[in-house]
């Protein structure tokens, strides 16, 4: 059996390899890139810069939204191109980060193949046309697949990659406290030597606009609780990463369980699911939940998902929502709960 530092070494050794012969390199977040999404592609192209001497490009889709994630991308300098900008066929080596082929979270043309995916999702078919399929969906962030790589080589780890993969396994793992591995432990101690703590910081304490506290009051005010599980349709929201940034927050609630919100962005609903019941499973519930049309996984304790809206009107589109939500709650046994505020008025 391969112990875990021979099996990260070959790991590296497979992207390596698929740098041979390649002269144009692109690496691809997720759309709505987040912290552990941004440090693998900044890992990647590190490793472009110092195997092929080529500067890589890193794309994206959709907006880097969170002010956190905004304060991560200046403070650590990582340089980031909109995916519309992107000739897809100009690259002869492609990878992504944080997410798969099939899942249209990526701003890839229809049918693209990247060449290498870096990811800790469950695997899906797609991926299988991959050169190179590094998926260990146990991992609590893909930034400890990559952290767990370059330790096990013994490369150096700059600074500023350093902050990059600890905040991201930081911010995936609410600081090793969801869906954590000894790996995703093991990777975030050996990176805290490493990490510049100024920057680090300015980034967890950057500060947010005056409209973060409208779609906070929204959550809030539409908040329901059946039981032990709340749900918010926040309607319209600023950035998409306000929907699992609420989720997050509603699940505070000490009399709380599960946590579904919902919130639209441009033509797309995004939903988020959270629950600290072990024996239950956000990523399984959020694939029940989401329409034939829709697209989404996750992990135990957490799991996001997107549905199409284009096309549809107003009331059409709270439609779609409502219906995500109550076939959750009919997965989460609530349906038939009496619903209540979750802030109730003063007495």
């Amino acid at each position: 059996m391969t112990d875990p530092e021979t099996a990260a070494a070959a790991r590296l050794d497979a992207i390596v390899e698929a740098f041979d012969g390649c002269e144009s390199f692109l690496i691809q977040t997720h759309n709505n890139p987040d912290p552990d999404s941004i440090a693998c592609a900044f890992a990647l192209r590190y490793l472009v810069q110092r195997y092929t001497g080529h500067q890589a490009l890193i794309a994206f889709g959709g907006i880097v939204g969170r002010s956190e994630n905004r304060a991560m991308v200046r403070e650590l300098d990582i340089p980031l191109t909109p995916g519309s900008l992107v000739d897809y066929d100009a690259y002869d080596f492609t990878a992504v980060c944080d997410t798969q082929p099939g899942t249209n979270h990526t701003s890839f043309p229809d049918g693209f193949v990247p060449t290498v995916v870096v990811d800790h999702h469950p695997q899906r078919e797609a991926s299988a046309g991959c050169n190179v399929c590094i998926i260990e969906p146990r991992y609590g962030a893909t930034s400890t697949l990559v952290a767990e790589m370059l330790l096990a080589k013994g490369i150096p780890i700059p600074t500023d990659l350093a902050t990059a993969l600890y905040f991201g396994i930081r911010t995936e793992t609410q600081d090793l406290s969801r869906d954590t591995t000894e790996a995703d432990v093991a990777a975030y101690r050996a990176l805290e030597s490493l990490v510049d703590r100024r920057a680090l910081s300015r980034i967890e304490s950057e500060r947010v606009p005056r409209a973060y506290f409208f779609d906070l009051r929204r959550a809030l005010d539409r908040a329901t609780k059946r039981d032990v599980v709340v749900t918010s349709e926040m309607g319209r929201v600023r950035v998409p990463d306000m929907v699992p940034e609420m989720a997050d927050f509603l699940l505070r609630a000490d009399c709380l369980r599960w946590s579904c919100v919902s919130g639209e962005y441009k033509d797309t609903l995004y939903v988020s699911i959270r629950t600290v019941d072990e024996a239950n499973d956000a990523g399984k519930a959020m694939m029940a939940a989401l329409p034939s049309n829709g697209s989404g996984g996750g992990h135990p304790s957490m799991a996001g998902g997107q549905i199409p809206l284009v096309d549809l009107d107003r009331e059409e589109r709270r439609a779609v929502s409502a219906a995500f939500v109550q076939r959750f709650l009919a997965g989460a046994g609530a349906d038939a709960a009496d619903p209540e505020p979750l802030i109730l008025p003063d007495e």
